[in-house]
This record gives C-alpha cells, structure tokens and sequence, in this order.
C-alpha cells in the first residue's frame, strides 16, 4: 500500500493490534474492569455468535458503539485485523480504472476509507443497517478527507436506482448466520450454502450490480470456510471469469456478473453432484454420456468401457463431464485421468491432495506445477516447474506475473531486501523464470541495498534484451551511485566511462538519470547547448526528487549560457520545490533577484527561506537578510525575522538590538516593541552605554509623554545614573500623569511613596499627598466605603503595608545599582537577610550564574525586576529556582523604583515565609 495501514488503524480507530475470537472475553476484562457494566457485552457477543438472526446483530454492534472510554470499536476490527491487511493489499488492485464501488456492512468505515484513500478515483458507497455506525463513519471520512455515500438498510432490502460497477461482500455474508455447530471447513458444497442462505442472498446482486460488474466476496474470519463452493456456486449462477485470490485462510473470489442470473436455489436443497460439480441447464450430459443416460451409473459398467468414454471425453476437451464420469475412481490411471480434468478446470486446489498418491514421474510433477499454481502457491509451483524438461507449464508465466506483483509491492513497502532475496531463489531454480519485470525488480533492489556485483548481473541481461533500464543499471553500477542526486558528485572522469551507455539510454527514451547524467557530462565538456537541451528534457520527463535534480544542473548552465537572470532564477526556485536549498543560498538568491528588479521573485524566495528556517541562517548573514526585507515586505515584517532571530542568538551585540528597536518604532505600542525598547536600554546599560540609553529613554518620552511605562524607565535610568533632581522631576510627571491622566489613586500613592523614598523632607510632596487624602476622602463619602488615606501622613505612607520579617533569605534580580543602595538596608531593616544582583554590577558570564544557583539551596523565595526578565540570567535562575522548589516573583510592569518593590515584597511576604516554615 502507499500509505500504513497499520497507522491508519491506529490514530482513526485505535487499533493496536490483532485479537483472536478466544480471547474476546479477556481483552474486554482489559477495557471494562466491573463485571457488571462488562455483563451486557458479554451477552450481546454470546448472542452474536450462537444466535442467528439480525436482532442479534443489532444488539452487539450497538453495543460496540455506545458511548464511553472502552474503544469497543476498535475491538471490533481488532477482530478482523489480519483480513483487513488482507482485503487493503489484493482487493485495490483488482478495481477498475472507474466506477462506483459499495461496500456491504461497512461498519464505521475502516475498510471503506483505507480502500478509498488508495484509489480516490474511484466513487465509493458503503452500506451499513446501523444508524450509529453510519454516524461515526461519516465523521470519519469527513476527518480524512474521503468523499464516500452511505446508505443505512439490510443488504436483503436494499435497492438503488443505479447498478454498481463493483460490490465488496467482505466478512459480511456469514454474519447473522453463525452458531457453535458450524464446521471451521465445509466439504459439502449444498450444506455451505444453505448454512448462510447463499444462493437466495446472492440473487440480490440482480438489481444491485451492473452486467459485467466485479463481484468480491470474502468469507472473513468467521467458521465455515468453503472458497471452491463459493468459486462453484458463482459458476453455476452464470458469473464469469470466476477467480480465486490468495491461500490457506485468506482467499477471496471474483466474478463478473453475467447479464441474467441462473437460478441457483436447488443447489442448496439438493446433494451436490458427485466430485462436486453442477450441471449447467442444457449442459448435454445425457448426450455425452449414453449409459449414464439409460440409468446405467459407472459404478455398475465395466471399468475399461468407463475409461474408453472417459479417454474419449479428454480427447474431446470434454474435461468437466471427465471430471464427472471418474468421480470415485481409485485405480492410478483413472485418478491421474481425474486428476487431470480438475487440473484443465482450474481447480488445482482439489487436486493437490490426489496428486501426493500417484506414482512420481514427469507427467505427475507437471500436474503439480499446474495446480500449485491454480491454487496461488507461486514458490512451490516455481519449483516443480523447474524440475520439468521441455515445454514450461501453460500457467507458469501467469505464476511469474503473479510473482512480480508480489515482489513490486514489497518493493513500494520499503523492503528491498526481501525482493532481492526472492528475486535470486527465481534465478537459483532456473535463469529462465527471471521475466523483464523479475530483473527490473532485481535490479532496483541490489542497487537500493548496494549489491554492485547482483545489480551488474541484472542490468547486463536487462541490456542484452535490449531494455533501456540495462542501460541506465550498467551506468548506476559503474558510477556506484543509486539515485539521480547523486549524479551532481560524480567526477567528468567517470561519467566520460559511461558515455556510451548513457547516450544508448538517451537515444532509446527519455530515461530522466540518463539525460542528467549525459547533460552533466556535456557541461563538464563546455558543451553548454547541448547540456541545456537534454536537462530541459531530463526536467520534462522526470518525476519526484528528480527533476530539483535537472533544474540545479539547468540553472547552472543557463547562467553559463547568458539566459536571462529571471530565467536563471526560475529554475533555481523549481529546483528548491523539490530539493530545498539552504538558507544562506536563498538569501543570495533573493538579493540577486532584487538588484534585477525581480520583486516578485525575490518574494518567493524569501517565503520559501521562512519555510526552510531562519535557524540555520549564519548570524552574520541576519542583518543582510533584514535589510533585504524591509523594501520587500514592510518594517513590521523585518522586525518579526529579526526577533524571532534574536530570541535564539546569545549575546546579542547592541547594533542588531538597535535595529530591531529602530525597526520597531512604526507600531510602538506593540507588546514586541515594547520588549525590544526595554532589552535595547538594558543592553547598552550592560555595555556601559547608559547615557546613549538615557537618549533612547528622553527621545521615546518625547514620543509619548503620557507612556507610564517609559516615565518610570526613564527615571530609574536617572537614578542609574546618580542624577537624582532630575529623576524626581520624571516621577512628579509620572504622579501626575497617573492622577490627573489616568485617574488611578492606588497607583499615585504609590508613585508618591518612592517620591518621599527618594526626598523625603521635599514640601512639594506634602501637597500632593493633601490632594490624594481629599480625593480619597470624597471616594469614600461617595462609595460608602472606608478611607483609605484618612490620617496618613509622609511617614506612614513610606511604612504602610511593609511586612517583618525573622531572618528569611530572599534573592533579589535586576534593578539599577541605586535603587539597590537604597533598598537593601531598609530590607534588612525588615529583618530580611538579602543577596541582591542588579543589572549594572552583574554579567550574563556563568560566574555568575553559578553563584546565584550555588544560593538557591537556602533561598526562600526569589523576586526579578520586571525590566530584568527575559535577559540571559532571568530565566536559568527562575528556572532553576521552581525546580527546587523555591517560590518566584516576578514584579508587576507597573511596580517599579522602590515603591513598586516595597509593595511587590509585601504581596510576596507570605510565600517567602510559608517556605521558610515548610
């Protein structure tokens, strides 16, 4: 199959293996542990299987899909599982090229969708009595994608409007007609059809499938395996073309429907015929038999006279009445003579086990031949073939088709080393039996496994027999290369050596590795033309990996040639489609496209370089790539690459961080943006920069002198820098912006708090702090509510809310040197015991990462500055910290100066103390 079955089953119905009919009850003990709910199944599966009838049936698969967590569907096709393997491997490929196909008791779908998706040419109808099934395998095919019609009723009482081309009766027909008396094999031909009603159930196919439609039955896994009855009945019914498919346990019959059916119902109410045949209406066997006719059996005449009728019959072709006549024969020459009719009717399988008793000879291991091969025993066949003398058995080429199917769909499923191994038992029982398909499947698989000296052996008769693939084999072997990719590593030297049989290839078909390999060559020689020619060819005729194959070569030349850069590039974009270029080369030729002016071109490979992944860009090739795309796509778009960029590169220098920032300003506002602004400051903070960052700051409050965001930056960034008048003057802005602009009390408190932090004795403050309580007191008369600022004064501000703390040990991230100085002892002040790494003092380098981890062990809680996270210490840390259980705060964005860390530190007082109690 192209696609796993096995996968298939397993992600849409969960299936996960095979479960045999005796282990039922134990694998629902698996599913549903109380006996109680497991009672029901129990029953509705006993009734199943000793209860004819459709209610039965009805009752059990109900029960399957009954909603729940037991996957009881997928028990159920457990059930079937190896048939199913069984059915997807034969059953597609003896579909037509066209027409409606339906599939009797459908279930929820798995044949039906898994048939579908390896031949979705083909119009598929599937029939099922249960609503609920119907249900689930519409929502099945519409997950996959299958475009199937269901129908819900009996096969017994369907109808339609318009005949099927072909009808699947797989593992259907015996349900509702099982119970314990049923032999696992049926000899009797009359006691198997009328053990599933066959031959009235059958003639439902009268108005169902059209003339000359495909019938497909198969008896699944249930008891009462009858193939050659089934193989006779449909014979007898007026099918044609009548054929068996597979061995053992896994056949399937075939017929085509004949444009009136025969009434076939008196072979179920009737004995069978002797050697179990059935007369066709008008057969002529009183005529072709004059004793039999006159109430004379062949029991009652002479043997010899029986022989004479039975010799002249064989030489008449008469091989069904011969069949007939020596039913009961015992004596050799009259079984060999039976024998020999059930052989010429293509029922080999009947005659193996008569076969072992005659006496060993030529004409015996021919009939074995015969029959191992009607019976689809293909080795065993091949091997009594090869022991013959003269002329092969008359099947024997059907054997080796036969074979070869096998082997090429081995060959699809990957296992190279199973065709090669059957491929050389053919040729070891005979050099003769290796047919042009037998050595191309020889050839493809030594070479696959790279078996130079076999693959030689192939190709070399291939060639002799004047087949292109020789020719190509020959070349492949010398050069000991598999595929047409490989054609690009090989020396001028060594293709000059195959010349004569890569220009043979040529001049016989289009063979896509010779035409590469050849126009290789030629460009390898300067011949740029002719290079040019046979890889436009190569490109025409070849498919898959193949043809991204020609089109490198292709542009190779056509820059040689002088052809236009568009052209050029056109078939380096068709060459990525089937080979994906590395990033580096898409980017080249993304900017030769633009210094052509090909816009559109030059889009298409930088679609196709995000595709690819900007991880495997060099570094340095970034900023060009960024560059590229900021014309091309817009500013948003280049800062998006150059983001995504950095978030994988470490130490990132503050030129790439300045373009992201200044790619960045169009869309300010934006949570990217915002990042960007806040790790370009930190980082020329980091490189010493910090008046170049306090720039950055004063030009974005400028911008936007309303941000909260950037006032409270841009003051810490003065704090940083000693100069603490000026980011006094920044907070007062910032208070006022948060009071009057913003209306938020709570956050003007706040502010204010880390103004008197910073100058205390300043009567400005006092002022402010005057026209919060009035505020506060109106809000409170207004909501009815308590005054949170009655009777506050500069001092208790300052002190409101700041918890105590009895020696817990807190580690402190980020925050500028300053606000460092001035927190810490009022921490400890707390009682707190502190280890505080800001973000001036402390480096990326794993000195210090290891010293704070090395901490961690007797930390009680961890608190990172909002502007500090996402920088190269920040996440280890956090990381490390919650992997040893240590509780982790990370700031608000708003919490910022000391204010913003006094009340981030009594939000987090509880954890920190809990985890020091615990």
């Amino acid at each position: 199959m192209d696609f796993d079955l096995k996968r298939y089953l397993r992600e849409r119905y969960q299936v996960t293996g095979v479960v045999a009919p005796g282990r039922f009850e134990s694998e629902l003990a698996k599913r549903i542990g109380t006996p109680k709910k497991r009672k029901p199944v129990l029953a509705a599966w006993q009734a199943y299987l000793n209860r004819p009838g459709r209610e039965a049936l009805r009752s059990f698969y109900g029960r399957t899909l009954e909603p729940g967590p037991h996957r009881l569907e997928s028990l159920v096709y457990a059930l079937h599982y190896p048939f199913l393997q069984f059915y997807a491997r034969v059953v597609p490929e003896l579909l037509p090229a066209a027409g409606r196909v339906l599939e009797v008791g459908a279930y929820t779908g798995a044949l039906v969708h898994a048939l579908a998706l390896e031949r979705p040419e083909l119009e598929w109808h599937a029939l099922e009595p249960l609503p609920e099934a119907v249900a689930r395998g519409q929502a099945v095919g519409r997950e996959l994608g299958v475009e199937a019609t269901w129908h819900t009723a009996w096969w017994e009482e369907f109808e339609t409007d318009e005949p099927f081309d072909v009808v699947l009766l797989l593992s259907v027909l015996p349900e509702g007609y099982l119970h314990t008396g049923l032999p696992a094999e049926f000899d009797d031909d009359a006691a198997f059809y009328r053990a599933f009603a066959l031959c009235e159930r059958l003639e439902r196919l009268a108005g169902v499938l059209r003339p000359g439609g495909l019938v497909v039955y198969g008896h699944g896994p249930f008891l009462g395996k009858h193939p050659a009855g089934m193989a006779r009945l449909l014979a007898s019914m007026g099918y044609e073309a009548v054929e068996r498919h597979g061995s053992g346990d896994y056949v399937i019959v075939t017929g085509r429907q004949p444009e009136r059916l025969r009434d076939a119902r008196a072979h179920g109410r009737s004995a069978v015929v002797e050697g179990g045949t059935q007369q066709a209406a008008g057969g002529g066997r009183a005529e072709a038999s004059p004793p039999a006719a006159s109430g004379q059996s062949a029991e009652d005449r002479d043997g010899e006279d029986v022989m004479a009728e039975a010799r002249a019959l064989a030489g008449q072709g008469r091989w069904r009445e011969v069949e007939a006549l020596l039913a009961r024969a015992h004596e050799e020459e009259a079984l060999r003579l039976r024998l020999r009719a059930l052989v010429e009717l293509g029922r080999g399988s009947e005659a193996l086990e008569g076969l072992g008793r005659l006496t060993p000879g030529p004409d015996t291991l021919r009939l074995r031949a015969r029959a191992y091969a009607q019976a689809g025993r293909d080795e065993e066949a091949l091997r009594a073939a090869a022991q013959l003398d003269g002329e092969p058995p008359p099947e024997l080429e059907t054997v080796l088709a036969r074979f070869a199917e096998k082997l090429f769909r081995e060959l699809r499923a990957g296992r190279p080393s199973e065709v090669s191994r059957r491929v050389e038992f053919a040729e070891d029982l005979s050099p003769g039996f290796l047919t042009r398909e037998l050595l191309y499947l020889g050839l493809d698989a030594a070479l696959a496994q790279g078996l130079w000296a076999r693959a030689e052996r192939y190709a070399r008769r291939l060639y002799e027999r004047g087949e292109l693939s020789g020719a190509v084999g020959l070349a492949l072997v010398q050069l000991r290369i598999r595929e047409v990719d490989e054609v690009e590593r090989v020396d001028r030297s060594a293709l000059e050596e195959v010349e004569p049989y890569l220009t043979d290839a040529v001049a016989r078909g289009e063979e896509p590795l010779a035409l590469v390999a050849l126009g290789r060559l030629r460009f390898e020689q300067g011949r740029y033309q002719e290079a040019r020619r046979l890889l436009e060819q190569a490109a025409r005729a070849a498919k898959g990996t193949a043809v991204g194959a020609a089109y490198r070569l292709l542009a190779e030349v056509l820059e040689h040639v002088e052809a236009p850069l568009a052209t050029v590039l056109g078939a380096h974009k068709r060459a990525h489609a089937f080979r994906p270029y590395a990033p580096s080369r898409l980017l080249e030729l993304a900017e030769r496209a633009v210094a052509a002016g090909e816009e559109v071109l030059a889009r298409e490979f930088l679609g196709a370089l995000r595709e690819t992944g900007l991880a495997e860009l060099p570094r340095e090739r970034t900023a060009d790539l960024v560059r590229l795309i900021e014309p091309l796509e817009g500013a948003w778009e280049a800062f998006r690459v150059l983001w995504d960029a950095l978030a994988h590169t470490e130490d990132a220098p503050p030129e790439m961080l300045a373009q992201a920032y200044r790619l960045s300003r169009p869309f300010a506002a934006a949570e990217e943006a915002e990042q960007a602004l806040a790790v370009y400051v930190s980082a020329l903070n980091q490189h010493g920069r910090a008046e170049e960052a306090l720039a950055v700051l004063k030009a974005e409050v400028e911008r936007r002198p309303h941000a909260l965001g950037l006032l409270f930056d841009l003051a810490e960034q003065y704090e940083r820098l000693g100069r603490f008048g000026e980011a006094q003057e920044v907070w007062k802005r910032a208070l006022e912006s948060a009071y009057y602009r913003e209306k938020d009390l709570e956050l003007a408190r706040e502010v204010l708090r880390n103004l008197l932090f910073l100058n205390p004795h300043d009567p400005e403050l006092e002022l402010y702090l005057s026209e919060l309580k009035a505020t506060s007191a109106k809000l409170a008369e207004l909501e009815a509510a308590p005054d949170a600022l009655a009777g506050q004064t500069a001092e208790s501000v300052m002190a409101t809310g700041l918890p105590r703390f009895s020696g817990e040990y807190l580690i402190v991230l980020g925050g500028h040197t300053q606000l460092r100085s001035r927190l810490k002892p009022r921490l400890e002040e707390l009682g707190l015991k502190v280890d505080w790494f800001d973000s001036d003092s402390t480096t990326a380098a794993r000195e210090s990462l290891r010293r704070i981890q090395s901490r961690l062990a007797r930390a009680h809680g961890v608190m990172i500055v909002s502007s500090y996270v996402g920088h190269d210490l920040s996440e280890p840390v956090r990381a490390e910290a919650l992997a040893r259980g240590v509780p982790v705060y990370i700031t608000p964005g708003r919490a910022r100066g000391v204010t913003g860390l006094v009340r981030a530190l009594a939000e987090f007082a509880p954890e920190i103390i809990k985890k020091a109690i615990g």
